[in-house]
């Protein structure tokens, strides 16, 4: 109208102008701190990965070498102990052999045969055990290397038969001894002979020392017991030793016997460092 003032508001400028908040948050992708966890990651990736897969490549070796080893030791074993393919042996390894192979070397090897013989005619359980041996066995020396036989008590009567030349035909272990029996004929009556063994090794050979002697219902000394059989048993009542060499190959020797509580007794064997590299080694001793 006229003589009136209005004012018109601009409603496009009111339409399109927004007010802003009072502080704006940033993007996610703007903030320099949500880049350094993905960085980090890659970062230990690239560390941990290599790590992990030269840990896997150290433990497939050290599997392959205790999948394999065994079964070259047993064969080795059962060759030198004429025994049979299917004999049970036991091979037993260190704690960790790859460094060891890596040199061309085995560290700690240790073998248990059940029923084998060590020496000629006496059967038990055989136990080696080796320090260091050579990958190659034929090919090396071996270091720190001792033998054992166990004779139970099963088979401890032909152990009592070498020991005696024959002469006993029974016995046990008893008190760290060995009391041998043998039933012999005596004014005519057979009368059960009885003698307390004590042994020991010598340069190799067993030696016997009687330390008490008897037959059962007579009074008499070692002396007169061997005037009445004529020395016949000898093997039981004099001291005597017994050699070994002619049982064991050259590079093996007899070191120390044991007799144990549970009745069993124990030789020990020292082995030669080159009993598998050198041939002569292999070949049976003589007396």
């Amino acid at each position: 109208m006229p003589g009136s003032s209005r004012t018109v508001p601009d409603v496009a400028a009111s339409a399109d102008t927004v007010p802003l908040p009072d502080s704006i948050p940033p993007r996610d992708d703007d903030r320099p701190e949500a880049l350094e966890p993905p960085r980090r990651r890659r970062r230990w990736l690239r560390i941990a990965v290599p790590v992990v897969v030269l840990l896997l490549v150290i433990g497939a070796a050290e599997l392959a070498i205790r999948l394999i080893v065994p079964g070259i030791v047993s064969s080795v074993v059962r060759e030198n102990l004429s025994l049979s393919e299917e004999h049970p042996v036991e091979v037993r390894l260190g704690a960790f052999e790859l460094p060891s192979v890596l040199t061309g070397r085995l560290s700690t090897v240790e073998v248990e045969v059940d029923d084998a013989q060590l020496i000629d005619g006496l059967t038990g359980t055989v136990r080696l055990r080796a320090d260091s041996v050579p990958f190659a066995v034929s090919e090396g020396e071996i270091r720190g290397a001792s033998a054992s036989l166990m004779i139970g008590k099963d088979e401890l009567p032909a152990a009592i038969g070498l020991f005696t030349a024959g002469v006993a035909d029974g016995g046990v272990v008893s008190g760290g001894e060995l009391v041998v029996s043998r039933e012999v004929a005596l004014f005519g009556a057979d009368v059960r002979l009885e003698a307390t063994l004590g042994l020991s090794v010598a340069d190799g050979d067993v030696v016997i020392e009687p330390r008490a002697v008897g037959a059962a219902g007579f009074d008499l000394s070692a002396d007169r017991l061997r005037e009445l059989t004529g020395g016949t048993f000898d093997g039981m009542l004099s001291p005597h030793d017994v050699c070994v060499a002619d049982r064991l190959p050259t590079g093996l020797e007899l070191t120390g016997i044991d007799l144990l509580s549970t009745g069993a007794a124990r030789l020990t064997v020292a082995v030669a460092p080159d009993i598998l590299s050198n041939p002569a080694q292999l070949e049976t001793g003589s007396c």
